[in-house]
């Protein structure tokens, strides 16, 4: 009985493994008799995947990545004839395809009559992706990206920016592009790695489209921003090295600043700036980015005098009035907390009068003009609200606070 039963099972393996080598040569009928049925063919297909024999025959995957891309073709005509298609489920089709069929070449050997390996499925597999290689960049991707699919529109780019990379492929006839269109769809698909929310890659692929050759401005600002978002101070100071190269733009100075001040490089950050304000001492931001790192140092006399300079050069520098008006707004809550103690009535209205209230007014100035240029600037009328509130100046105090 016990020999009965093994034999049962070796024959109930065998017809297994035979009706699952028939599964894949009747989906491979269906397929090429109706390639617009490939999803519901591929459902059938799909116990194929993990079967122990049919899983190692690179059949299985030619067969689903053929379907694949066959069904693509066959929906690109429809689409061009009006009809309506799904173009999301169309996008992912031409991406598993790709993967099928890369799962086919490793599998790919056949031996013949005289013990000769060969290849029965390589060739077609090879046409098939030159043919369609394309199509990754400018259909399926922007198919997915219409449909809010990013993570799907980056796998098409990304298959696109990969495939050169394929010794295989590129043996096999496949063209690359030139630089310039990988480092666009680089960018293309750091911009989607952002709304996917996954910030370690869109910061990779926003470098790697800079390190192509990528160099508008608008890169750099979004790898800063992304690496700002990963707290990466360091990366943030290489991309603003490289975007200052190109565009002189002297925000760029601050950030390379920041990373020498987060190291505690002080030194090193006050000669960063000192010899780009050497080189061009007319740039109100280098002022600005300077006071910044004094007032880090705990030097706002010095700070301040550097504020005012760059407000000097750049009436409208919003950051550089408000430092202006709060460090001389902080210089009077100083003196009237300083020298205010143990005064009597007589003599801390004359410390007011002459010292603390002068320099309220004084910083009324410069922050006023702030919410002149920016309505929003919620600090600013904090700070004033506090001085008028301080100088008993109900008029202004309800003018800010009605803002």
């Amino acid at each position: 009985m016990k020999k009965i039963s093994i034999l049962g099972l070796c024959l109930l393996a065998a017809a297994t493994a035979s009706a699952q080598k028939d599964l894949v040569k009747s989906v491979e009928r269906d397929m090429k008799a109706n390639a617009a049925a490939y999803p519901d063919n591929l459902k059938k297909l799909t116990p194929a995947f993990t079967d122990a024999e049919t899983a190692t025959d690179a059949q299985t995957w030619f067969v689903a990545g053929k379907g694949a891309f066959d069904y693509f073709d066959n929906q690109q005509v429809m689409l061009q004839m009006g009809k309506d298609i799904d173009k999301k489920q169309l996008g992912h089709a031409l991406i598993d395809g790709y993967g099928y069929l890369l799962k086919a070449l490793p599998l790919d050997s056949v031996a013949d009559a005289k013990g000769k390996i060969k290849t029965k499925y390589s060739k077609d597999v090879y046409k098939l992706i030159n043919a369609h290689y394309n199509d990754f960049p400018n259909n399926a991707a922007l198919y997915l990206w219409d449909a809010q699919d990013y993570p799907g529109a980056v796998e098409a780019w990304k298959i696109y920016v990969e495939a050169p990379n394929n010794p295989s492929l590129m043996k096999n006839g496949l063209k690359a592009a030139p630089d310039s269109i990988y480092a666009e769809i680089l960018f293309n698909m750091g911009i989607g790695y952002s709304l996917a929310q996954d910030n370690e890659n869109a910061l990779k692929s926003f470098t790697a489209a800079i390190d192509k050759g990528y160099d508008k401005k608008q890169a750099y600002d979004y790898a800063i921003s992304t690496a700002s978002t990963l707290q990466r101070n360091e990366d943030m100071a290489n991309i603003a090295k490289k975007a200052y190269e190109v565009y002189a733009d002297p925000v760029y100075i601050g950030y390379m600043v920041n990373d020498l001040v987060d190291k505690k490089q002080y030194v090193e950050a006050e000669q960063l700036i000192d010899k780009y304000i050497a080189a061009d001492p007319n740039i109100a931001q280098l002022y600005f980015v300077k006071g910044v790192l004094l007032q880090t140092e705990e030097k706002p006399a010095e700070a301040l005098e550097l504020y005012k300079k760059a407000v000097e050069l750049d009436p409208n520098h919003v950051q550089a009035l408000f430092s202006v008006g709060y460090l001389i707004y902080q210089d009077a809550l100083a003196i009237d907390q300083n020298e205010g103690g143990g005064l009597s009535n007589a003599e801390y209205n004359d410390l007011r009068k002459n010292k603390v209230d002068p320099l309220l007014k004084e910083a009324t100035v410069p922050l006023e003009k702030v919410l002149e240029l920016d309505d929003t600037h919620t600090d600013a009328r904090n700070v004033l609200r506090s001085i008028y509130y301080n100088l008993n100046d109900e008029t202004n105090l309800k003018r800010i606070e009605a803002m």
